[in-house]
């Protein structure tokens, strides 16, 4: 069997035809059925461009009739085109070529003759739509079926139209077989076998076939959804790559489900790929498909007389431009897939030449267009994915569509990963704005200001926690283990200048320099400190240095021995005006009571952690004790208290660290105010609320939302799992990766599922869910509405 290029270089004046025609991306076909069925080796090459003048190919060598003449194959062409060009201005074409060889001229002989050969087709007739039509000619189309409003496209087989299904009344799409080819018998076949794929494709990605039919006077036509929209070529350079990837995973899904059905698509590229308003993402144009079990070795010659060997230069695999149609694979179509990631990362096809010869040429070869320099690592990476899918040796690609897919889903989430490196290193970048500590010396207990120091260290904190993120999701990410490293030692130096040097030790630890040359001087700086404390109990005890307010305290009598810078400012003291006084004079607790359950537990246990009460500053008056402490009086403080007892100089003394969380506070009370109102309104609106906390796994309905789902609330809210259990299985997967998308990307989601309610039966539900951040913008929790859906709703 002849390759498409030997056919091409044995025929000079074929090459010499495409030697003059610059590079495109439109489909080139050479049909075999003359060789199928054992006539002579002369083929038809088709291009889009020769509608009117196809190339009928010299003989080669391997032809049944090697005296053929080419001249007189171009004149039964030019008289067949001639007879095609009569029908179209109004003449029934006749002296149609069956499959058997025979020939018929009359046209219901024809008709008979063709429903024998092509099967069962139904009559519809067909009309161009004319406006003002006179009475007489809409009598005459009272039986028209289609009426067709203006041409879509053409191509190299067909013409498609926009047309009006009458009975139906809706727009739709209409390919007809081109008039000069309605005479053939092979062309034909092609058509038929095209739309028979097409329609025999159930799946979202395929563009769905509506009707397949014969007019009046045996023109072929069929009839498929109407895309209001654009083919991909015409916009993958002005979408984005992430955009461009999604669409490509729709296009391999849909090959995916082509393999299943035994087809290879053979000719996949952006221009055969549709791309709805409304998202659809339609793999059209299927007249190169074959069935695979049709190519086996052991195949008679004559077993299907509608092959034909081709594909679009710019993306073909280089068995397709070997022609052996036993070579032809579902590795084919992985190659195409790869050509198109290609296409997508680099901005053009991977096979180019001066010429469509020399670029069928390159093809042929498999010589692959240079990649561009200013590639970013992940569109490489993406590279290095498509170079996969397009090896020369099939055996070298993915062994399926599923492998490619799975490699891109895999580059996807290197770059979620790679995304988080970026952030994390902006933040790294702010970090170095700031204004640096005037003394490393941490011996002297210099460093930076207090609320500098704090902000340094919680940009620090967001940075450890993105990079570790990026870990996570990619654990052989060198660029997030590399970052990390150098960030914690760089946040250790921080802390040592500060001279926070237990942390700086831990961070060196962490980076696996805890034997390293600056972790030992952090420890010779931390033992002279040691000492330093030991003789300064009183102030280092008082964390003089810390942002935190203190407070030393005589236990026996009450009276305030010591109070450090924090705490005056706090409470708005001057240190003669605290130092000395009895707390019971300061009058600083703003419940009685509350004072009194501090100084019980204390007595009891020796020491007490985080107790939460309210205190009056100086500044503040206070008319009556405020007990409630969901309330917030006008210069009250929401203070932690952690309190130790001591032995200091022989005294028992209380050690008292004081911590501002009015902050805290005033966000609480804000959101359970807000939270109330939430509740409120989506009562009034019938809308269940809900709530997953990450660190807990814990779930939180309203009241509502039980009876939203079905579910006693007296069993409470499920846990994690046995909510996802009571999803129904075809839609857990979705929630998951929704849920697990929220988490490690930050995003909002919306979808439908079903919820087995406590009598077993499924109920359909809409949720809506959004993340919530904290200050190191990592998601905590995420939270929604949840509402049922009514019958007939979808």
């Amino acid at each position: 069997m002849s390759s498409l290029i030997e056919t091409i270089e044995v025929d000079a004046a074929l090459a010499q035809r495409l030697a003059e025609m610059p590079a495109d991306s439109q489909t080139l076909t050479l049909s075999l059925d003359a060789l199928a069925s054992g006539g002579s080796a002369a083929g038809v090459l088709q291009h889009p461009s020769w509608a009117d003048s196809p190339h009928v190919t010299s003989p080669i060598v391997g032809s049944s009739s090697p005296d053929a003449n080419p001249n007189q194959d171009n004149l039964d062409l030019a008289q067949t085109i001639a007879a095609g060009s009569t029908a179209e201005s109004g003449d029934s074409p006749t002296g149609v070529n069956l499959l058997d060889g025979s020939t018929v001229e009359s046209q219901e002989a024809m008709k008979q003759a063709l429903a024998r050969c092509e099967g069962f087709l139904p009559a519809r007739r067909v009309a161009m739509l004319k406006a003002d039509a006179p009475k007489a000619d809409c009598e005459s189309q009272k039986d028209v079926e289609y009426r067709l409003i203006g041409t879509l496209g053409s191509g190299g087989t067909g013409v498609v139209y926009q047309a009006h299904q009458r009975a139906i009344d809706r727009e739709v799409a209409i390919k007809v077989l081109r008039r000069e080819l309605a005479t053939d018998a092979s062309s034909r076949g092609r058509f038929l076998t095209e739309a028979r794929v097409i329609g025999a494709l159930d799946h979202p990605n395929v563009i769905a076939l509506h009707d397949l039919c014969m007019d009046d006077e045996g023109q072929l036509f069929y009839s498929m959804k109407r895309v209001d929209g654009a083919s991909w070529d015409q916009q993958i350079d002005t979408l984005s790559l992430e955009k461009n990837l999604n669409i490509l995973l729709r296009v391999a899904d849909a090959i995916r489900y082509a393999h299943s059905r035994d087809l290879v698509h053979r000719d996949l590229k952006p221009e055969n790929v549709m791309l709805g308003r409304f998202g659809e993402v339609l793999v059209a144009d299927w007249g190169l498909a074959l069935s695979k079990s049709s190519l086996s070795p052991t195949m008679e010659s004559n077993s299907d007389s509608h092959h034909a060997i081709g594909g679009t230069p710019a993306y073909m695999a280089p068995e397709l431009a070997a022609g052996d149609l036993t070579g032809i694979t579902y590795a084919t179509d992985i190659y195409l897939l790869g050509a198109i990631l290609f296409r997508i990362v680099t901005g053009f096809p991977p096979h180019h030449g001066k010429s469509l010869l020399a670029c069928i040429r390159a093809a042929a070869n498999n010589v692959i267009e240079q990649v561009p320099d200013h590639l970013s690592d992940t569109e490489f990476e993406l590279i290095q994915i498509a170079s996969k899918a397009m090896a020369t040796d099939p055996m070298d690609r993915y062994a399926s569509v599923e492998e490619l897919i799975e490699a891109i889903e895999g580059h996807r989430s290197h770059e979620a990963s790679d995304r988080l490196v970026r952030r994390a290193k902006r933040r790294l970048a702010e970090i170095h704005d700031l204004e640096t500590p005037e003394s490393e010396s941490a011996d002297a207990g210099s460093g930076e200001p207090t609320g500098k120091r704090a902000d340094r260290y919680e940009r620090f904190a967001a940075v450890d926690a993105l990079l570790r993120e990026a870990i996570e999701i990619w654990p052989e990410n060198r660029r997030a283990i590399d970052t990390l490293r150098s960030t914690q030692l760089e946040f250790a130096r921080t802390a040592t200048a500060n001279g926070d040097l237990d942390l700086a030790l831990i961070l060196y630890e962490s980076a696996g320099q805890s034997n390293s040359e600056a972790a030992a001087r952090v420890r010779k700086q931390l033992e002279r400190r040691e000492k330093v404390r030991e003789s300064q109990a009183k102030y280092s005890t008082l964390f003089t240095h810390s942002p935190d307010a203190g407070m030393l305290i005589r236990w026996s009598d009450g009276k305030v021995m010591e109070a450090n810078a924090a705490c005056l400012e706090l409470l708005g003291y001057e240190k003669n005006e605290m130092v000395g006084q009895k707390m019971s004079t300061l009058s600083i607790w703003a419940c009685p009571k509350s004072r009194e359950t501090f100084v019980d537990q204390l007595a009891r246990e020796g020491q007490i952690d985080n107790f939460e009460t309210q205190f009056v500053p100086k500044q503040a008056q206070l008319d009556e004790p405020n007990c409630d402490q969901t309330k917030a009086p006008p210069g009250l403080i929401d203070v932690l208290i952690s309190s130790r007892t001591v032995q200091l100089s022989g005294e028992e003394m209380l050690l008292s660290t004081v911590r501002d969380i009015s902050a805290r506070k005033a966000a609480e009370r804000e959101l359970e105010y807000s939270r109330r109102r939430l509740r409120d309104l989506q009562r009034l609106a019938g809308l269940g609320s809900w709530s997953f906390t990450l660190q807990s796994q814990a779930i939180h309905w309203s009241e509502e939302a039980f009876r939203v789902t079905g579910r006693d609330s007296k069993r409470g809210a499920p846990d994690y799992n046995e909510f996802v259990g009571s999803i129904h299985p075809e839609d857990r997967e979705k929630l998951q990766v929704a849920i697990e998308r929220s988490v490690t990307q930050g995003t909002s989601f919306q979808l439908r599922f079903r919820y087995r309610d406590d009598q077993g039966r499924y109920r359909k539900l809409f949720t809506r869910g959004n993340p919530v951040f904290d200050a190191g913008d990592n998601v905590v929790e995420i939270y929604g509405i949840l509402h049922p859906i009514a019958a007939g709703g979808g």
